[in-house]
């Protein structure tokens, strides 16, 4: 699976990872907001403590066995935990960069063993893990074991990773990603030192996705809400600015869209999952906008957003957001992708109206 290496926004972690393993920390949480690369950091991490050459700086040489299983993807003490789902997404993609793609398997149970692939870790991942360390390393160095996103684990598989954490075998050590900190068991937190994965100064991460060649780099950062590879993401799965540019303009009218506007303006095969991520940042920048007075994501729309106010009342607002959530959950799978976002856009003039 590939991954982006050295992220130059990811300095300050690594050296505040550095200092932990000096005192020999055993375990690191890294969270933060997803889209900051976390999961490449963990396995920028296991890469240098798996080189059998490392330079002087501390950083892998690239050029030992060690490096070469590490970039091959097979590198036998290094074990990477996620959930099936994930594992099977990332081999439909390509390996896209983004907050999920990572080197190495998923441990598991075979594909043919199961049924639909596991949205989270499951306990049985977590039994082959504690079966696994308790071998010799296959190189005699250092063991990693990369487990993301944590918070995908449920009780029982948090309490079997407790035990195995409790009495880790020498060299070994757990990183742990986290997109949403909280969610993760409190005791599994208490077990690891946890380190922050800030989001990037806005500078840097404009450069890196001006060099990724990342058209209108500054907007979709501002979607992105900063994070630069899900912005690097929405590059290549999101709308085209076109149509993007055709969607609000429906959005814009409000009340006054009509029902043949919409089915005209509308494309065939209209991304359905971009379509509503459009539409959930117009709804967050109206609810915040009436709120607070502030815009997000459309710092050009505040026009729009005072006109739009006149009429459309929070409480309606949010139900239309609350459709916009159901439909995100099936957006991967629509059965008519058309006929979906229609549906989408005449609700919210319906809410709009008090329909």
């Amino acid at each position: 699976m590939a991954r982006l290496k050295a992220l130059p926004w990811h300095d300050a972690a690594r050296a505040a990872i550095g200092q932990l393993l000096a005192r020999q920390v055993h375990a690191v949480l890294l969270h933060g907001a997803a889209g900051t690369g976390k999961l490449d950091l963990a396995l920028d991490t296991a890469e240098a403590l798996l080189c059998e050459r490392r330079v002087q700086d501390g950083s892998p040489c690239g050029r030992c066995p060690g490096c070469t299983l590490v970039a091959a993807g097979n590198h036998p003490d290094l074990r990477i935990v996620r959930p099936e789902a994930l594992a099977e997404a990332d081999s439909r993609i390509g390996q896209a960069p983004g907050e999920e793609p990572a080197e190495g398997a998923s441990a598991g149970a075979p594909a043919e063993a199961r049924g639909r692939a596991s949205r989270g870790i499951r306990i049985e991942q977590i039994r082959d893990l504690s079966e696994w360390i308790t071998l010799s390393t296959h190189r005699g160095g250092a063991r990693v074991i990369v487990i993301e996103p944590a918070e995908s684990m449920n009780t029982p598989a948090s309490n079997a990773l407790l035990k195995v954490l409790e009495e880790p075998p020498a060299r070994t050590l757990f990183l742990l990603v986290s997109h949403r900190v909280d969610e993760t068991l409190p005791t599994l937190r208490s077990r690891c030192a946890l380190l922050r994965v800030r989001l990037p100064a806005p500078a840097i991460a404009l450069g890196w996705l001006q060099q990724q060649g990342v058209a209108q780099p500054q907007q979709r950062l501002i979607e992105a809400g900063g994070a630069p590879l899900v912005a690097a993401q929405a590059e290549r799965s999101g709308l085209a600015p076109e149509l993007r540019d055709r969607l609000l303009a429906l959005l814009r009218k409000g009340a006054r869209l009509a029902a043949a506007e919409v089915v005209a303006t509308v494309p065939r095969d209209v991304p359905v999952a971009g379509s509503v991520a459009l539409f959930q940042r117009w709804g967050w920048d109206f609810l915040a906008f009436s709120l607070a007075g502030t815009v997000r994501y459309h710092p050009d729309e505040i026009p729009a957003m005072r006109q739009l106010g006149a009429k459309w009342q929070v409480p309606q607002a949010c139900s239309w957001m609350s459709e916009l959530r159901i439909a995100r959950s099936f957006a991967d799978h629509p059965l008519n992708a058309k006929l979906a976002i229609e549906g989408i856009l005449l609700s919210y003039v319906r809410s709009i109206n008090g329909a």
